[in-house]
């Protein structure tokens, strides 16, 4: 295999989980994960509300 396909290859897919990343962020601002009701969407939730968002403003 050649290593510039797999380098190329490798640049795209960090492009699109970057992009993923941001819309989740976005998502997760707006109270919008999932369904909201579940244990795991409600813990990212309140990680961001209390760590990232605090984060962000020292920044």
């Amino acid at each position: 295999m050649k290593h510039n396909s797999m380098h190329q290859w490798h640049k795209e897919h960090n492009k699109r989980v970057a992009e993923f990343h941001k819309k989740h962020a976005a998502q997760v601002a707006n109270g919008e994960n999932g369904n909201g009701n579940g244990w795991l969407a409600k813990l990212e939730t309140s990680f961001f509300n209390k760590v990232l968002v605090p984060l962000k403003v020292v920044k």
